[in-house]
């Protein structure tokens, strides 16, 4: 059985369709800042719905452009949450010398706070129905104000609460919160040792 040309490309045009946006995709631009009003310049900004993703290089004013597979061609309307990755600059360090030969490794550092580089933390939720433009604020590690830290953020980064948290979860479910947790001891098969 011979097939002709137009239904093996079939299957790469539905490909490329789904890829062009058929929903009809949207632009989605904005501006990261400090709460002072000084551009975040370093970092990539995220929009992700756990399946799709739109991403943007911040440039030298800290602003972005959503796209998804090339320049411009915008993300789906959707709810997303948004985060911001690889907001690191690098400083050179003394250098290390030793009988073969010298070293110098660069020490990261960290220009946000961990609460925004956690999709679930950021308390970044939108709904993106059409073009818009979302300006994000972020502070420096261990800088965000209490009122604007969130509770994902706090149970993920902060041990102290996350302890009190699981006090009171304890109490409220009627146990001991200072009894410690007895775990059952797996017991080990021999012969498969």
């Amino acid at each position: 059985m011979k097939l002709s040309r137009s239904w093996l490309l079939l299957p790469l045009l539905f490909l490329a369709a789904s890829f062009a946006g058929c929903n009809g995709n949207v632009h989605v631009t904005g501006k990261v800042t400090y709460a002072n009003g000084q551009p975040l310049t370093i970092g990539q900004v995220i929009f992700t719905d756990d399946y799709y993703m739109g991403r943007s290089d911040l440039d030298k004013n800290g602003e972005y452009s959503i796209h998804t597979l090339r320049r411009n061609d915008g993300i789906r309307k959707g709810t997303y949450r948004v985060y911001i990755v690889s907001a690191f600059r690098f400083e050179e360090t003394e250098e290390i010398k030793d009988s073969l030969q010298n070293y110098r490794f660069d020490k990261p550092v960290q220009l946000i706070d961990d609460q925004y580089m956690n999709p679930y933390a950021t308390g970044w939720v939108f709904e993106v129905k059409k073009n818009c433009k979302i300006d994000l604020v972020v502070y420096p590690p261990g800088e965000v104000p209490e009122e604007e830290r969130t509770e994902e953020a706090k149970m993920l980064f902060d041990p102290e609460y996350r302890k009190e948290m699981q006090r009171k979860q304890a109490l409220e479910r009627g146990e001991d919160p200072d009894q410690p947790i007895h775990k059952k001891r797996r017991s080990v098969n021999p012969n498969l040792l």
